[in-house]
C-alpha cells in the first residue's frame, strides 16, 4: 500500500478480519484500519460463501460511517495493487450519481 497510497490526497479503510501490529510511524501513511464485524453466525450453504457475507457487511459498515464529499467506492482485497492516476482516469467516464459493478476494471 506504501508504494499506491497519497496520504492527505487519497481516502480510505482497510477492513480486516483481526488486528494486526503495524510499525510505529505507520499510521499516517496508511490509509485506516478497521476490522469488519463477525460474520461467523450467518449460516452459509455454498463453500467460500462467507467471503460475499463478509463483503457485503463492509459495504453496510461504509455506509453507515456517513462518510462525505466521497464519489466513489472502490475494493479491492490482498494482491490488489491500485495505479491512482490510472483509476482516477478511468472512473471520470462514469457518472458517481450512478451505481457501478465491474470486476474487470
Amino acid at each position: 500500500m506504501k508504494l499506491w497510497w497519497r496520504p492527505n490526497e487519497t481516502r480510505g479503510i482497510v477492513w480486516l478480519d483481526q488486528e494486526v501490529k503495524s510499525e510505529a510511524g505507520d499510521e499516517t501513511l496508511l490509509p485506516t484500519l478497521r476490522i469488519s464485524s463477525d460474520v461467523s453466525k450467518f449460516k452459509v450453504k455454498n463453500p467460500g460463501g462467507e467471503l460475499g457475507v463478509r463483503i457485503s457487511r463492509i459495504v453496510s459498515e461504509i455506509v453507515r460511517l456517513g462518510m462525505e464529499n466521497v464519489r466513489w467506492f472502490v475494493m479491492g482485497d490482498d494482491d490488489t495493487f491500485f495505479l491512482t492516476e490510472n483509476l482516477v482516469k478511468v472512473l471520470q467516464k462514469y457518472d458517481h450519481n450512478q451505481f457501478y459493478y465491474n470486476p474487470s476494471f
